[in-house]
Order: structure tokens, then C-alpha cells, then sequence
């Protein structure tokens, strides 16, 4: 009479029996169809009404913030008969002022016609003025960009 021994793996685990799948019985779709008794809760007419409250809400959205967020222009400006081009970003609400090209800090007067290009803010000394040929707007600055 001989035992049977069973299989063990090197980590102690034994090898596991896989149970087999249970066969559910299909449906078969009913003939007729029965009347519901629910009633509905939303109605073809109502969903489009939903979905364009939606979408106006979005685009409102939307057109708030291509209104209040900076966009940026392309300014020409020149000092000593040097012509120069560069993106300017005008930052929200005064604060992160940048020439896309620039290191420098930069400080527009509109009113003057005036672009002021400082090295250090806190040092006026440092503080350069050119004189402001054009301000054009966001689709120059994305031309060029380009």
C-alpha cells in the first residue's frame, strides 16, 4: 500500500483547486410588453434644457476669465535709435510684471509713452527708459510668439 503524498511548494504553499465557473440560466425576453407603473422623472424635453444650462454656464465661466486674467501684448520700444520687440505680461493685478526675453524688471507708463527696464527694483538708479513705440495686443504678442 503506498501513501500519497501532496505536491508542496519551497515557500510552504500548496498549489490551490480552481472551482468552476457556475453557468446562470439566461433570460428570455418577454413577448409583450408589460405597462410601467413607475412614472417618469424627466422627460426628453427636459434633458436638452439641462445640458444648455450647463453649457452657458461653462462658457460664462469662461468668458470671466479671458476678461479678468492679464493677457499679454507685443510692445515695440527704442532708446539711442535701437528698435526692439518683446512679449510683456502684465501680471495679475501689478504683481509678476515680465518681459518674456528679459531679466530685467520692467515698469510701463502708458500715459508717458515709457517703458522703464530696471535691474533692482528698490534701486531706482538701476532703472532705464525707453521710449514706448507701439502696444500692440494678444494676437500680435501670439504671433510672434510663434
Amino acid at each position: 500500500m503506498s501513501n500519497n503524498t501532496k505536491k508542496q511548494s519551497l515557500l510552504g504553499k500548496t498549489p490551490q483547486k480552481r472551482k468552476a465557473p457556475v453557468k446562470k440560466p439566461r433570460n428570455r425576453p418577454q413577448t409583450a410588453p408589460q405597462p410601467s407603473t413607475k412614472p417618469t422623472t424627466s422627460t426628453p424635453a427636459e434633458l436638452p434644457v439641462k445640458s444648455k444650462k450647463w453649457l452657458l454656464i461653462t462658457l460664462a465661466v469662461i468668458f470671466a476669465v479671458a476678461i479678468i486674467f492679464p493677457k499679454p501684448t507685443l510692445l515695440t520700444y527704442k532708446k539711442l535709435g535701437l528698435v526692439s520687440e518683446s512679449i510683456y505680461w502684465p501680471g495679475v493685478f501689478g504683481h509678476g510684471r515680465k518681459l518674456l526675453d528679459s531679466n530685467l524688471h520692467p515698469q510701463l507708463d502708458e500715459k508717458r509713452n515709457a517703458l522703464y527696464l530696471c535691474a533692482d527694483l528698490k534701486a531706482p538708479q538701476s532703472c532705464q527708459k525707453y521710449q514706448l513705440i507701439k502696444n500692440n495686443g494678444f494676437f500680435a504678442a501670439l504671433t510672434s510668439y510663434i
